[in-house]
């Protein structure tokens, strides 16, 4: 099946995935401007990431872009569109010392799955660089509610 033809899932249409770098360049110019972006990396697929430093030291902000679903947003927020919204603020996941980690994860109403986090370091498993995230939770939710996410999943003109 070709990028434009989209996938089935749960029932319904899935619009196409976008690639890793499409992420990764989205992901940076949503960030906010009084971050400064260090380095850019992730995997192929779907997941991105960036460390940036706010000045206080650097921490990483990923991104996921799925076509998944499950019992995450049993308690979530719905929106207006049919988005489902959860949030959590909690341990890394590395187990490295005092790393924290904050994630917005978000379920469009066709399936798609938008998960963006931030961490207080630029590596999971290293030392903290400061107490929180340098990006808050309103920012990473705008971040992972960004209609530059539907961008990347449209259709290639044929």
């Amino acid at each position: 099946m070709g990028r434009a033809e989209g996938m089935r899932a749960w029932g319904r249409t899935v619009a196409p995935r976008a690639d890793g770098p499409a992420v990764r360049e989205t992901l940076a110019k949503l960030v906010p401007d009084r971050v400064e972006v260090v380095s850019k990396g992730g995997q192929k697929g779907e997941y991105a990431y960036l460390v940036v430093d706010d000045g206080k030291g650097k921490i990483i902000v990923q991104r996921r872009m799925l076509d998944d679903e499950g019992q995450l947003y049993g308690s979530a927020e719905t929106l207006d569109d049919g988005t489902r919204v959860v949030t959590h603020q909690g341990p890394g996941e590395k187990g490295a010392a005092g790393v924290v980690m904050w994630t917005v994860d978000t379920m469009r109403a066709d399936g798609r799955r938008v998960v963006s986090s931030a961490f207080n370091t630029g590596a999971q498993h290293e030392d903290v660089t400061c107490d929180a995230p340098a990006l808050s939770m309103k920012e990473l939710r705008a971040i992972a509610l960004s209609p530059r996410w539907d961008d990347l999943n449209r259709p290639e003109p044929t």
